[in-house]
């Protein structure tokens, strides 16, 4: 009978997956097993010690004083403001494949496919460094393992607010981009308006940030935009041929597939839409969002006798994991629209 569903399991075997074994033989299609993964150059990476770090916030006075004559200096301001500590969480992922499997299988490509896992955590890790963009108007969300995920910057607002306070004045600021509009001329250069205009240090002195990159997901709309205006020879608004485009080579496209997810990481058409300006790879002088890793991806994979055969039974146990953590400080260096669709 055609399009009868087949099973799914989590021990591989003879008997829950017969079609390995048997007599018929078959082509196997394949779906794509693979996501791109975009996030991760978003995103500053540090090495974490124990299980957990703190980010702490430190800022300086900018401007000299006058100086009467005969008189003493002013002193200079200097203060640690917000801080947010990143904690590590582990990760992994395992397969069970008995004796009878390994020797009987059929088709070593499947096998092979199916005890390769060494995409889990690296998947998952730019699942999550995405949702912190899927869920910048929120201060926390509820994850795929039911864990609940801080999202909030330092100030205790989400990430993108138009009331970020800071630590040593009343002074606020704003990084949404008014009326959450989709990606156009118009409302980039509202967001570069921005990035040029509400970067402040805690003491509320003007600072100014290379804001560097256009962060999207890969709405077809969105992106044939953002490509068009990066992308043309000429003025995006201009009839005639010849005028400089002036945001061709300022501005990086960075599309992040899964953006426009769920937390289990189905599709949300809600925040297809969502875009973001960024002053990202700049290091303390940009957006401060970290990637705190302990233990990078690894894949353990057993072999006769090892620790990954289990003695009793001879079940073969294919196995990765991995160990990081992630936080955003501060949402300077980081402006957004994020769009109702």
């Amino acid at each position: 009978m055609d399009g009868t569903i087949g099973t799914q399991t989590t021990l591989l075997s003879n008997s829950s997956l017969p079609e390995f074994v048997d007599l018929t033989r078959r082509n196997w299609v394949f779906t794509q097993e693979h996501i791109a993964r975009n996030a991760r150059q978003l995103f500053i990476e540090d090495t974490v010690e124990g299980s957990s770090k703190r980010y702490n916030e430190v800022d300086t006075s900018t401007y000299a004083d006058v100086k009467t004559e005969g008189g003493d200096s002013q002193k200079a301001k200097v203060g640690t403001g917000y801080f947010m500590d990143l904690n590590l969480r582990t990760f992994s992922k395992e397969v069970d494949i008995t004796l009878e499997m390994r020797q009987d299988n059929r088709y070593p490509e499947v096998k092979g496919l199916i005890t390769s896992l060494n995409e889990f955590c690296d998947n998952r890790m730019d699942l999550d460094l995405t949702h912190r963009f899927t869920f910048a108007g929120d201060t926390s969300y509820t994850d795929m393992n039911g864990e609940t995920v801080t999202t909030e910057v330092g100030d205790g607002l989400a990430l993108g607010s138009a009331s970020h306070t800071l630590a040593f004045s009343s002074t606020t600021y704003n990084n949404l981009v008014t009326g959450a509009p989709a990606f156009s001329e118009s409302s980039l250069e509202s967001a570069m308006l921005i990035a040029a205009t509400q970067i402040y240090s805690n003491f509320a002195e003007k600072r100014n940030m290379n804001f560097n990159t256009i962060v999207t997901g890969n709405d077809p709309g969105t992106v044939r935009t953002v490509r068009q205006i990066l992308e043309s020879t000429a003025d995006v608004d201009a009839v005639q041929a010849g005028v400089k485009n002036v945001y061709q080579g300022q501005l990086n496209h960075v599309i992040l597939p899964n953006l426009a997810t769920t937390a289990a990481g189905a599709y949300n058409s809600a925040k297809r839409r969502y875009w973001f300006l960024v002053a990202a790879n700049q290091g303390i002088m940009g957006w401060q969002a970290y990637l705190g890793i302990k233990q990078a991806p690894t894949l353990v994979t057993p072999s006769a006798g090892s620790n990954g055969e289990d003695i009793h039974n001879f079940n073969w146990t294919f196995s990765a994991y991995t160990r990081f953590g992630i936080q955003t400080i501060s949402p300077k260096g980081l402006v957004a629209s994020l769009v109702v669709s």
